[in-house]
C-alpha cells in the first residue's frame, strides 16, 4: 500500500535517453537542467531510457551520486506486415514510431515505478512511445522539439522528390499523433511560446526555455588574431551537419575573400572528421573541455540552421558567454531576439557572409549586441530563471497550490 503524501516533498520519476553527465549538447544540456531543477523542489528518480546513448562504463551518468537512476535499454522494433504498415503510415494510435522499445520486463518495472510516484516527467515522445505504453498517468511530457515542425522544415529544405515524400509522411504521421497528445499526458512542457501556440495554447502546455547556465561573474571576450569564427554542435545530428554544408559551400568562400586569415573553428561530436576539417582554414576540435576560453576568442558564433524543431541551446550559450551571434531566423527560433538588438539575423548566404562580416569590421556593434543579449539572457534563459515555470507545471499536475521542499 502506497505511503500517504501527507507533507512529505513530491516524488518524481524523470525519464530520458539522454545522460546528463558528458560533453555538453542541446538534449543532455535540458535533461541535465531541468533534473538538477526538479531535485530543488522533489525527491527525483532518475531513469535512461533508449538506445541513443551508450551508458557502458559510464563512471558518473547522473550529477548526482545519491540520485536513485536505472537504465532501461530500447531494443529493435520493427513493423511487420501490411496491418502494421498501414497503422503507421494512417493511424493515430500505432506508437512504434521511432523502431525501438522497451524489453516487457522493463514496461512492467516502469508500470510499478509509475505507480510508486506522484508524477512523471518525461523527455520526448520517443522514450514515451519505446515503452508501448498508451496511456501515461499524472504525466509531464517535455518536447523539446515538436517533430512535425522538424519533419516540415526536412520536408521544405530536402533535395530531391523522394526525400520530400518521406518528409512529408512523416510530418503527416506527426501531426496525427500530436493531435492526441492530451489523450494520453496530462501535461505537455515545450521551449517557447511559439510551441505553445502551435499545439493550441492550452492551459495544460508549460512553456520551459532552453537556457544555460549563468556563469558566476561576466565573461571577458578576448577576441583572437586572425579572426576566428567558431560553431558548436553535434555534427551527428543532421540540422546541424546540413546546415555547416551550407556555410562552408556558399558562405564561408565569401567571407574568406575579405578575410582570408580568419580561421573557422568546429566544437562538437564528428566535428574533427575529415569532411570538415578538409574545408579551407577549418579546424575540427572535436570535444573542448575548455569551451569557455576557447569562445572567448571566437568573434562570433554561426548558427546556421534551416531544419529542427524546438530552440538551440547554443543560442543561450553563445549569450551567456558574450559571445556575438549570426543565425538564420530559425536557429534563433524560440527566443525573444531581434535582428541588430541581441544577434544578427540573415537566410541567404550573401546575407549571412555580411553579416559575419559587420561583427568583424565593426567592433562597437560586436560589443553592443553582447551587452543587450547578456542582460536579456540573464533576466530569461537562466535555468534558475526556469524554476518557477516547472513548479507551475507540477502544481498544475499535482492540483496544488505549494509543494513541500526536500530536506536539505
Amino acid at each position: 500500500m502506497r505511503e500517504e503524501a501527507g507533507n512529505r516533498p513530491v516524488r518524481i520519476l524523470f525519464l530520458t535517453s539522454h545522460s546528463p553527465e558528458g560533453p555538453e549538447q542541446g538534449a543532455r544540456l535540458r535533461a541535465r537542467h531541468i533534473l538538477r531543477q526538479l531535485s530543488r523542489f522533489a525527491e527525483v528518480r532518475l531513469i535512461l531510457a533508449g538506445s541513443y546513448e551508450d551508458y557502458t562504463g559510464a563512471t558518473d551518468v547522473v550529477p548526482n551520486p545519491s540520485l536513485p537512476c536505472g537504465i532501461m535499454q530500447f531494443h529493435d522494433w520493427k513493423i511487420e506486415g501490411a496491418g502494421d504498415r498501414i497503422r503507421y503510415e494512417l493511424g493515430s494510435s500505432y506508437l512504434n514510431t521511432h523502431g525501438h522499445r522497451a524489453s516487457e520486463e522493463d514496461r512492467l518495472r516502469l508500470l510499478e515505478l509509475i505507480d510508486e510516484h506522484d508524477l512523471v516527467w518525461v523527455h520526448g515522445l520517443r522514450v514515451a512511445n519505446g515503452f508501448d505504453l498508451w496511456k501515461w498517468p499524472k504525466t509531464i511530457l517535455d518536447i523539446d522539439d515538436i517533430p512535425s515542425d522538424v519533419s516540415k522544415s526536412v520536408m521544405i529544405h530536402a533535395m530531391g522528390f523522394a526525400a520530400r515524400l518521406r518528409a512529408f509522411r512523416k510530418f503527416r504521421m506527426w501531426k496525427r499523433h500530436e493531435a492526441r497528445l492530451f489523450e494520453r499526458f496530462g501535461a505537455v512542457a515545450v521551449c517557447s511560446g511559439p510551441d505553445r501556440v502551435r499545439l493550441g495554447n492550452r492551459e495544460d502546455v508549460f512553456v520551459v526555455p532552453n537556457g544555460f547556465e549563468a556563469p558566476s561573474s561576466a565573461p571577458v571576450r578576448m577576441p583572437a588574431w586572425p579572426t576566428r569564427i567558431g560553431f558548436i554542435g553535434s555534427l551527428e545530428y543532421p540540422p546541424n551537419a546540413n546546415g555547416l554544408r551550407w556555410f562552408l559551400r556558399d558562405v564561408w568562400p565569401v567571407i574568406l575573400l575579405g578575410n582570408p586569415d580568419a580561421t573557422l573553428r568546429l566544437i562538437g561530436k564528428f566535428s574533427d572528421a575529415p569532411e570538415w576539417t578538409s574545408a579551407p582554414n577549418t579546424d575540427g576540435l572535436g570535444w573542448v573541455a575548455d569551451a569557455d576560453g576557447e569562445m572567448a576568442t571566437w568573434a562570433m558564433t554561426i548558427v546556421p540552421i534551416f531544419e529542427g524543431g524546438g530552440t538551440r541551446v547554443k543560442i543561450s550559450n553563445a549569450f551567456s558567454r558574450k559571445c556575438p551571434v549570426v543565425s538564420t531566423a530559425l536557429g534563433a527560433y524560440g527566443y525573444e531576439t531581434e535582428s541588430g538588438r541581441e544577434l544578427l539575423l540573415a537566410e541567404t548566404a550573401l546575407e549571412f557572409a555580411s553579416a559575419c562580416s559587420r561583427i568583424i569590421n565593426e567592433p562597437d556593434l560586436a560589443e553592443r549586441l553582447t551587452d543587450t543579449a547578456w542582460k536579456t539572457f540573464l533576466e530569461k534563459w537562466t535555468w534558475d530563471a526556469n524554476a518557477p515555470r516547472l513548479e507551475k507545471a507540477i502544481l498544475f499536475l499535482q492540483g496544488k497550490k505549494s509543494l513541500p521542499v526536500p530536506n536539505p
